[in-house]
């Protein structure tokens, strides 16, 4: 291009000892000199743009590949969509999570075991961290922060995928029974808190170290797998709080300290056939921990099953479940120790937005009931008595990563153990996953 303005230049120059002629031909010369100056400065700027873009590009391909968003519509077996990131993500590290905040107002009796009717709890914030051997090779983890100061690794595993048939994994892992236990990100369950069923019966979160096979065939999920088994030993009652908490606190989890005298054997199947429904079944088994009461000699077994189901067509949910739980020789371990629990609940909700506006938020109306008897019959012969809730609740989804809830909770004790016989409770609660 400088060549080209030299040259005008010097043609310019010389034009003043030219003729006419001599003169109506350089004129035609510097024209099309002009010309393909033009040209060259439009293919300049237009290279320019090119390369801008093609660095945009390479931005957002890195950005892509470096972070993976939610899908919510992409789950692995067993999972949130928050956990099954990195079974999708592009990049062999993913970083995704949950977390969950509340507060509550009690109108009778105490919550939380607090001294206070009022209650506020940062209650858990758990990142999940994965990363991608291989395709077929797939480490993932999940690490509770709870309460603000208590910290625990709920799971960490490695998947070894065979085929859609069969994957290995090896770890620390989610108990497959229940529902809620294994889909516990707060934006796949509408209370601010998980059912008392899937809380005092199926423990959640329930997490043991374990090897499983799980897969998928003919519209079939199944999961089987041995896992550390409930330790009765671990169990101390004789308050309210700790005779409801039986099973919770029988959990080895990821406490060492523990031990792990037994392997419990757990089974799960689910019917995935009709489009928007699952119809489930799991079951539990295992020894129960060595006698702990003098001249009881006899180790109890635990046996658990639950059948769960979940439908769901536009903007309808319904989600049921029912679990008992049966101890052997529960004398054993503590003469007033339970030996027969059962429960269920019913969960039903319909997301009202639609009818007042076309958007991509939702806001679900919920209505839940729960039944529950956490001992249905004593080693003394005694019963814990029935309990029987009702909770009525609203959930705001501004984004789909995003739930706001608001509900009243009534539970009629029927047990006498509790210092009020009713409990009226309004909460209010944050919830998101990314």
């Amino acid at each position: 291009m400088k060549s080209l303005l030299l040259s005008g230049v010097a043609a310019m120059a010389i034009a003043a000892t030219l003729d006419a002629d001599e003169i109506s031909v350089l004129k035609s010369q510097l024209t099309l000199l002009s010309e393909r100056l033009a040209v060259l400065e439009a293919n300049e700027k237009k290279q320019a743009e090119q390369t801008q873009t093609l660095t945009d590009e390479l931005i957002n391909v890195q950005n892509a590949t470096s972070f993976t968003t939610v899908d919510s519509t992409k789950t692995v077996q067993g999972l949130g969509a928050a956990a099954s990131k990195i079974y999708y993500s592009k990049n062999p590290l993913s970083i995704g999570g949950y977390g969950e905040l509340y507060y509550s107002n009690y109108n009778n009796g105490v919550g939380a075991g607090n001294t206070q009717d009022n209650y506020g709890d940062t209650l858990r914030f758990i990142p999940y961290i994965g990363y991608k051997f291989s395709d077929n090779i797939i480490l993932n983890s999940e690490i509770e922060f709870e309460h603000g100061n208590v910290v625990a690794i709920e799971q960490l595993y490695v998947d070894f995928i065979l085929d859609p048939l069969a994957t290995i994994r090896v770890g620390h892992q989610l108990v497959p029974m229940g529902y809620v236990n294994l889909y516990h990100e707060p934006t796949l369950f509408n209370t601010v808190q998980r059912p008392d069923v899937e809380r005092q019966l199926i423990p959640s979160t329930w997490h043991e170290l374990g090897l499983s096979v799980y897969g998928t065939a003919n519209d079939f999920d199944y999961t089987v797998g041995a896992y550390s088994a409930l330790d009765m030993n671990n169990v101390v009652l004789g308050t309210p709080k700790t005779d409801k908490d039986w099973i919770r606190k029988g959990r080895v989890g990821n406490e060492s300290d523990m031990g792990m005298d037994n392997l419990a054997i757990v089974a799960r199947l689910d019917y995935n056939g009709i489009n928007g429904m699952q119809i489930g079944v799991s079951g539990y088994s295992a020894k129960a921990g060595n006698a702990a009461v003098a001249n009881k000699s006899e180790e109890g077994n635990m046996f658990m099953f639950d059948v769960h189901a979940l439908f769901q067509h536009e903007g309808f949910k319904i989600r049921g479940l029912y679990t008992e739980s049966r101890l052997t020789h529960a004398d054993s371990y503590n003469l007033s120790m339970p030996e027969k629990a059962h429960g269920g609940y019913v969960n039903l909700e319909y997301n009202v937005l639609p009818f007042f506006t076309q958007t991509s938020s939702r806001l679900p109306l919920f209505f839940q009931y729960e039944n529950y008897n956490l001992a249905a019959l004593r080693a003394d012969g005694s019963s814990f008595g029935t309990t029987e809730s009702f909770t009525y609740g609203i959930n705001y989804f501004p984004h789909e990563q995003v739930v706001l809830k608001g509900e009243y909770l009534l539970r009629h004790n029927k047990n006498g153990v509790n210092t009020a016989a009713d409990e009226g409770i309004y909460s209010f609660g944050l919830g998101f996953i990314f």
